[in-house]
């Protein structure tokens, strides 16, 4: 087993969000099933191959507006193998604002587990 590469702390979530392929421009609706401030892991059945440049638009709250961060992607999981197919993303790209919104939301969620 390898050892993990983190800087930060993964958070389960289940964030909506849609990724677009920088090379083709096709869209996918996908979920976020782990997140930091500096990446995720998406679920998705057709994963993006490791060094592909992504644009994901990030529904932190899925009745606001969405979040435009771009992403390479750094290691994919294909559906056939265990676990759920997928991809790690790390964001290139972030507004400040954005940051700041995925630190809070993340925050929040540390305080849901800790007082609920």
């Amino acid at each position: 087993m390898t050892p993990d590469k983190r800087k930060q702390t993964r958070h389960q979530t289940r964030v909506f969000c849609v990724f677009k392929n920088d090379i083709n421009l096709d869209e996918t609706e996908v979920l976020m099933l782990n997140m930091t401030s500096g990446g995720a892991f998406i679920k998705s059945d057709n994963p993006a191959p490791p060094g592909t440049p992504i644009t994901l638009r990030i529904y932190l709250d899925p009745d606001g507006e969405p979040m435009s961060v771009s992403a390479e992607v750094v290691w994919w999981k294909a559906l056939e193998q265990p676990g759920e197919g997928g991809m790690g993303v790390k964001f290139a790209r972030i507004d400040e604002e954005d940051l700041e919104a995925i630190k809070e939301y993340l925050a929040n969620l540390i305080s849901e587990d800790l007082f609920n």
